[in-house]
C-alpha cells in the first residue's frame, strides 16, 4: 500500500501546486461563442492552433460551452472570442456607436489594428482585431490592470490566422 500511496500523494501534491501557481483556476470559463460561417471558421480553427498555453503567465482554462471560437487563461479570465462582431462603438448601426468616445482608442501591435474600449463601470478593457477578416475580442478584467496587456503574446498567432480587411475603417494612432 505505500508504493501505491506515495505516487498518489506527489501527483496530489504536484496538483495542487500546479493550480496555485498556474493562476489558472478551476472549471470551465463561461464565453459566449461567436457563430462564425466559411472563411472566418477556417481562420478561427487556425487560430485555436495557435494559441499558446500561457497568456501573461496566466495557465489556459476551458471555455464553457467548449468552442474552437473561444479560449481563456487565469482567473479571473483573460478570454479571448474568434469571430466576434464589430465593437458597437465602431458599429454605424448600433444604438452606442461613437468613434469618438472617450473610452476608445486604438494601437497597433504586432502588425494588427487594436480597437481599445475601456468599461469604466468596471475598469476591464475589451480589444477587438478591427483590421481583420476574423474580428478577434480579448476582454482583460481590472485585476490585471498594470500588468502586460496580451497583445504583444497573441498578435503574431492572430495576424497569421487572419488576413486583412481592407474595409475596415479605424485609425489605429
Amino acid at each position: 500500500m505505500t508504493r501505491i500511496a506515495a505516487p498518489f500523494a506527489l501527483t496530489a501534491a504536484t496538483a495542487l501546486l500546479l493550480t496555485a501557481c498556474g493562476g489558472g483556476g478551476s472549471g470551465s470559463v463561461s464565453v459566449a461563442a461567436p457563430t462564425t460561417t466559411g472563411a472566418v471558421t477556417q481562420q478561427c480553427a487556425a487560430l485555436q492552433k495557435a494559441l499558446p498555453q500561457t497568456l501573461m503567465g496566466l495557465a489556459r482554462r476551458d471555455t464553457s460551452p467548449g468552442s474552437p471560437n473561444t479560449a481563456a487563461w487565469g482567473d479571473p479570465a483573460v478570454t479571448l472570442r474568434c469571430g466576434a462582431a464589430m465593437p458597437s462603438v465602431l458599429d454605424p448601426h448600433s444604438k452606442d456607436y461613437n468613434p469618438e468616445g472617450d473610452n476608445l482608442s486604438g494601437a497597433e501591435v504586432g502588425g494588427v489594428c487594436w480597437a481599445s474600449v475601456h468599461d469604466q463601470a468596471d475598469n476591464s478593457f475589451t480589444f477587438s482585431s478591427v483590421d481583420l477578416q476574423a474580428i478577434v475580442e480579448i476582454h482583460v478584467p481590472s485585476a490585471y490592470s498594470g500588468r502586460q496587456a496580451p497583445l504583444s503574446e497573441l498578435a503574431g498567432a492572430v495576424a497569421k490566422a487572419s488576413p486583412l480587411d481592407g474595409d475596415r475603417k479605424f485609425s489605429c494612432a
